[in-house]
């Protein structure tokens, strides 16, 4: 899908924009307040050479396209375009119609992550005093417009381009609280702000679930994605069922176990067609007896949910494989393969949703029934409430006979913890404990129980890899 489709800024308002300045007279707006700074289209809209619908047009500006402004009169910005002077309709720029607007942001050091020009004012067209190395630490005053944060140079106020500056980790503020969860229905721009003119942070995939804060703006949700907050367009995400809350133990009946015949949607009550994810051909389930509408009540991650009860069996379909391994036969020294199978002939046997997995999970898929013959089953993308499998960075690799089958669980989940640098594996999950990058020092960590023993990954081991 071709980028200025992802981000839907209306066909109706662009055409306007532009038609307007190619067939008619548009009617000038009152005198405004002189500007100098960097602008933005808010839609697509032509540079001309004259400030005059009739002049010749240079170019079209896409929406979010920055330039430089020099002053606006009679409804239009004087900007520069590819050198030389030109004219924009300021009706279609964002910030041209008023001086620049200087907000308060995060103070403290941060660092240049490339030779940066240090201008006298917020925007290229104010001018170059010095020019700092890729490196330098740089002192914020907390100070912003635009793309440009202030610092303190050499005793006095100056001001570099925010995109080219990193914070220090002790100074970037806490992430907001989480609201809720969202999921795109969309391939969806995630941006630095409210609004198409804000920078892309990247493009979240449709059926990410991601964590809401609330806020809104602009028709914008504010989001948190890859562990930034950033801003989606509210009209292409919808909420879904949030499962963070676990009720107290006590309070949930006892169950029994059952297994998965094909791959069962989670609904969220015995009627409708509400489901919060979807749990893989194989997997145990926590059964509490009770049966309505022809759909069998069970736990999942704490909380009582349903299945279609007829596609469940009370036979383990690990125990009838009857596969084992015997200490010490896999190949754990070896660095991870760089070859093997990718996209759909990774779905072996009951294998599914790895063509939909970026490279690093598919080249761990390959690895894996390279290294561990014994593995014939793993499952990729998926609907879930949880984001790693529907954003395809997750793989499931299911343990046969897992209750004998412990050591091989943890040959594979210790073999990728060893290889997580290769990988780019954030975390693994396995036998109810996780591992992560970012807690390395704390070594394997226990994990509260959710349920059966799917929820608890007693019977697969959960790789993730961004």
């Amino acid at each position: 899908m071709r980028t200025w489709k992802l981000i839907r800024n209306g066909a109706m308002a662009t055409a306007l924009a532009v038609s307007a300045q190619t067939l008619g007279s548009l009617v000038a707006s009152p005198s405004a307040d002189a500007f100098h700074g960097t602008v933005a289209a808010t839609t697509r809209v032509h540079v001309r050479s004259e400030p005059s619908t009739k002049s010749r047009s240079l170019t079209v500006l896409s929406p979010g396209q920055q330039v430089s402004a020099h002053g606006t009169h009679n409804g239009w910005t004087k900007v520069t375009w590819q050198g030389r002077t030109a004219y924009v309709y300021a009706k279609y720029l964002s910030g041209a119609t008023t001086e620049a607007q200087v907000s308060t942001g995060s103070a403290g050091t941060a660092r240049t992550t490339a030779n940066l020009n240090v201008r006298v004012g917020p925007s290229s067209g104010h001018r170059i005093v010095a020019v700092i190395r890729k490196g330098t630490a740089v002192r914020l005053t907390g100070s912003v417009s635009g793309g440009y944060s202030q610092i303190t140079f050499r005793g006095e106020h100056r001001w570099v381009s925010t995109s080219y500056l990193t914070q220090e980790t002790a100074l970037t503020p806490p992430p907001p609280a989480v609201a809720g969860k969202l999921q795109a229905t969309e391939n969806l721009h995630a941006r630095s702000g409210a609004g198409v003119q804000h920078r892309s942070h990247g493009i979240m995939p449709r059926g990410t679930i991601v964590d809401a804060t609330g806020e809104t703006s602009n028709g914008f949700s504010q989001v948190i994605w890859r562990g930034q907050t950033l801003w989606a367009a509210s009209k292409y995400l919808r909420s879904v069922a949030s499962e963070t809350t676990t009720p107290p133990t006590p309070e949930l009946p006892a169950t029994t176990r059952r297994w998965a015949t094909t791959d069962l949607n989670i609904w969220l009550a015995s009627t409708g067609d509400r489901f919060s994810g979807e749990l893989p051909k194989g997997s145990e389930l926590a059964v509490t007896g009770k049966i309505a509408n022809g759909r069998a009540e069970i736990v999942h991650n704490g909380a009582l949910r349903w299945v279609t009860a007829r596609f469940t069996t009370a036979t383990d379909p690990s125990v009838s494989a009857g596969v084992g391994s015997s200490t010490g036969s896999w190949d754990l020294d070896s660095p991870p393969i760089k070859g093997g199978p990718r996209g759909a002939e990774l779905n072996r046997g009951y294998s599914k949703g790895m063509e939909r997995t970026n490279p690093y999970i598919q080249r761990i898929g390959a690895d894996v029934f390279h290294r561990f013959p014994e593995i014939k089953t793993l499952y990729g993308w998926r609907r879930d409430v949880t984001p790693d499998h529907p954003a395809g960075r997750a793989v499931d690799v299911m343990i046969p006979n897992y209750r004998n089958n412990k050591e091989l669980g943890w040959a594979i989940a210790n073999y990728y913890r060893k290889h997580h640098k290769e990988l780019n594996i954030k975390y693994i999950i396995w036998d109810q404990q996780i591992w992560s990058v970012q807690r390395d020092a704390e070594g394997w960590r226990r994990m509260k129980s959710r349920g059966g023993d799917t929820a608890n990954h007693l019977d697969h081991v959960h790789i993730n890899s961004n």
